[in-house]
């Protein structure tokens, strides 16, 4: 192999996979991207803090506020204990038992308008027509025949003029019915 000559051999000049021109553009633009990126995760963990201190603030303004009301022992007016008594006690009267008892007493020729409960008895305030004034009358029987109702009592009765009502009856009245106390 001393002797032998190593003969270069000439390049073909094929470039199969040229380099492209925006290679160096490519590169910056991610340096930048990324540069950026940062920038933005420190701006957001700059306002997380800035918010965090907010909170804060406003919880230690808030904290002596509630202490203050919390050690003074509050006084109710007795007005106010006597209505939220009187309302935990509206709602421990049997409406359910109450309402079905007046569902079961109508019938095609009564329809009831409006019940109006009085929460300070066991008393309904009912409100409604009929078909005639002797269908009333027998709504007022079919209750006064339920044993559930105590007291019924009419109130009112009155004809009313061409049916002002669309779809209504011909008799409007009021009664009040009592319910039996337990």
């Amino acid at each position: 192999m001393r002797g032998v000559l190593m003969v270069r051999q000439p390049k073909l000049g094929l470039d199969f996979a040229p380099r492209s021109p925006w290679r160096k553009a490519t590169v910056a633009c991610m340096a930048f991207g990324v540069l950026a990126s940062i920038a933005v995760l420190w701006h957001r963990h700059h306002l997380l803090e800035q918010r965090a201190h907010a909170v804060s603030q406003l919880d230690a303004l808030q904290r002596p506020a509630t202490g203050a009301t919390s050690s003074r022992p509050t006084r109710s007016k007795p007005e106010a204990v006597e209505e939220a008594d009187r309302l935990v006690a509206s709602l421990q009267r049997p409406w359910e038992p109450m309402l079905n008892a007046l569902q079961a007493a109508l019938k095609d020729d009564v329809i009831v308008n409006r019940v109006q409960p009085e929460t300070d008895a066991f008393r309904l305030r009912i409100a409604g027509q009929a078909d005639s004034s002797q269908a009333f009358v027998e709504f007022v029987q079919r209750l006064q025949g339920d044993a559930l109702w105590r007291v019924v009592e009419p109130v009112s009765e009155s004809k009313q003029v061409d049916n002002a009502v669309p779809e209504g009856k011909p008799v409007a009245f009021q009664l009040t019915a009592e319910w039996r106390r337990p």
